[in-house]
């Protein structure tokens, strides 16, 4: 069997011709015979885009000699040679130098209306499949499986697929500059007000670490890295990253993940936080409705940790009993549960003494700091120390676990845990931002805005598909 795959193009102004884009033969039928091979379909979508951009090249240069004011042909000055890049391979187009109609112009400047037509050497197409795959895998693996599916023919390099995620990052934040902007410019708080609830029941902010570029030890070297995430009614929630020190306004970071998430200014919003002052930074600022909850999932771990030190503690006749210790720390536990801070303070600071009494052994002198510690950190955080057993029989949030998965999500797995790699605060910033959109699935939509002829491109193959 031979099967010849033709292309009829019909263009105005052109006779419709007939171009043979490949042959395809077969002989006894079995599993490996069936349908297209990969290289065969590689082949055949790269003769068919070689002939669909010739043919679109050919009509706009036509229609480009033309000038559109006294109809007259432009001179000709010279040709050279673009290089177009495209999912379907490298294309190399010619581009005619035309001169400005004299009659018209005055002058006899020289143009190329292909080169102005097409000033991204890319196609929108395959700078979203760099920056989608980038971001959720290395750019070495990036380039391997597009290659593998795609006829790119060497189009992709590291430092290629590294550009295009900075560049994708770039525009990402002119699109938040721009949106923040407008929604200040929209928000208007009615008088009297009432405020009315929002679709998104908590919003998680917890930081990560990523391994600064240039450190070889493991244990110093790292930057932080600001990951936020909402927790919403219907089970769904956006995320967003950040590096903290690169950030100049985290409150505007704030605002924009608001305006993606679909809550008003003048709508509350409770925030969760593990109690650390660049979690923090970036709760205040939006809005002027708000509740700011220490999370309890770290407070809970701070009093396990308390609680299997002292069950180390030794026994004897001069020594607090160990099981009375534990039972004291479960009773701190207890009242900060019920939002009795005082009362827990009360019982940390006696228990210090009762920790003094073991200062002859490792395990209590450890206690005693960890204990010191945590009187600390809630002194520090009273103020956002709530109720959370009233909080947790009323069916609200009160830990900020959905944002440690986020976290591991987010950072951990791109850059930390299966990417054993070093990241400059920069590029780790850049490539945050195209991940983040991928991951809210947002990606899509932005390259749509961009260029505005993906989606009708797109909507046709869907209705194509059904």
């Amino acid at each position: 069997m031979r099967i010849k795959v033709q292309l009829l193009i019909e263009s105005a102004g052109f006779k419709p011709t007939t171009v043979e884009i490949t042959t395809i033969e077969r002989k006894a039928l079995d599993a490996g015979s069936l349908g297209l091979h990969m290289s065969e379909a590689k082949t055949l979508l790269q003769a068919l885009q070689s002939s669909m951009v010739s043919a679109q090249v050919a009509e706009f240069l036509d229609e480009a000699r033309i000038c559109p004011e006294c109809q007259a042909r432009r001179s000709l000055k010279d040709h050279h040679e673009i290089v177009y890049r495209s999912v379907f391979g490298k294309l190399r187009l010619d581009s005619p130098r035309l001169y400005h109609c004299h009659a018209c112009d005055g002058s006899r400047r020289s143009f190329s209306p292909l080169a102005e037509r097409l000033p991204e050497r890319s196609s929108p197409e395959l700078q979203y499949l760099q920056s989608k795959f980038s971001a959720l895998m290395s750019y070495g693996l990036t380039i391997g499986v597009l290659g593998e599916v795609l006829p790119l023919d060497n189009v992709l390099a590291v430092s290629s697929v590294r550009r295009q995620a900075k560049s994708t990052s770039s525009r990402l934040k002119r699109d938040q500059q721009d949106d923040h902007t407008q929604a200040i410019c929209r928000f208007e708080l009615p008088q009297p007000y009432i405020p009315q609830p929002s679709p998104v029941k908590a919003i998680g902010v917890d930081g990560g670490y990523v391994r600064l570029a240039g450190h070889a030890s493991r244990h110093d070297g790292w930057f932080e890295v600001i990951v936020g995430k909402s927790q919403r009614d219907d089970g769904e929630g956006g995320c967003f990253a950040y590096v903290h020190r690169l950030e100049p306004d985290p409150s505007r970071r704030m605002e924009h993940f608001f305006t993606q998430e679909g809550i008003r200014r003048d709508q509350p919003v409770t925030f969760l936080s593990d109690g650390g002052d660049t979690v923090r930074q970036g709760q205040f600022g939006p809005g002027r409705f708000g509740e700011w909850i220490l999370d309890w999932f770290h407070i809970a771990m701070r009093f396990q940790n308390l609680i299997q030190i002292a069950k180390g503690l030794p026994e004897g006749e001069d020594l607090p009993r160990r099981e009375q210790i534990v039972r004291d720390l479960e009773g701190a536990k207890w009242h900060l549960w019920h939002g009795c801070w005082y009362r827990c303070i009360n019982r940390l600071e006696s228990l210090t003494f009762d920790a003094a009494a073991f200062d002859m052994c490792e395990a209590g002198r450890k206690l005693a700091a960890k204990l010191d510690e945590c009187i600390t950190y809630l002194e520090r955080n009273r103020g956002f120390i709530v109720d959370y057993g009233d909080r947790y029989r009323h069916g609200e949030v009160i830990a900020s676990s959905f944002v440690e998965s986020a976290v591991n999500q987010v950072v951990s797995k791109r850059f930390c845990k299966k990417q054993q790699m070093s990241w400059s605060p920069v590029n780790a910033d850049c490539l945050l931002q195209v991940r983040t959109a991928v991951l809210n699935e947002k990606l899509r939509s932005h390259f749509v805005r961009w260029y505005p002829s993906l989606a009708p491109a797109n909507e046709e193959a869907n209705k194509i598909a059904a």
